[in-house]
């Protein structure tokens, strides 16, 4: 395996944290609507964060397929998963003004010595 796989395994969570990010700003703006009616569901859709975010969101599909060329799917899936909670996780605290909890903290190592432990084995 090939160093190739750091920086796609990097690029696969920057741009689904920002897809992710994107989406949720877009869904979350207050324009009078019902956030949960299905006949406002097409505004929230055409709303430039949302677009954006699948955009971006999109882009980290298709690198996540290159990655699976080269990095072995059982370790690939944990560590992406590991990587985006970290991610989202800080953006959601830092930018979105989300708290965090040290039980989210906790689970973040916990996700992270389970990679380990699966990388090693």
């Amino acid at each position: 395996m090939d160093a190739v796989w750091i920086p796609l395994v990097i690029s696969v969570s920057l741009f689904a944290a920002l897809g992710n990010t994107l989406l949720k700003i877009g869904a979350s703006r207050r324009d009078g609507d019902d956030p949960v009616a299905l006949g406002n569901f097409h505004r929230t859709l055409l709303r430039p964060a949302v677009i954006g975010g699948i955009l971006a969101y999109s882009v980290s599909q298709l690198l996540w397929i290159t990655e699976l060329r080269v990095v072995d799917l059982s370790l690939a899936y944990p560590l992406q998963v590991g990587i985006n909670f970290l991610l989202i996780s800080g953006v959601a605290w830092s930018y979105l003004k989300e708290p965090m909890a040290w039980g989210k903290i906790a689970g973040i190592v916990l996700i992270f010595a389970g990679i380990v432990l699966m990388a090693s084995a």
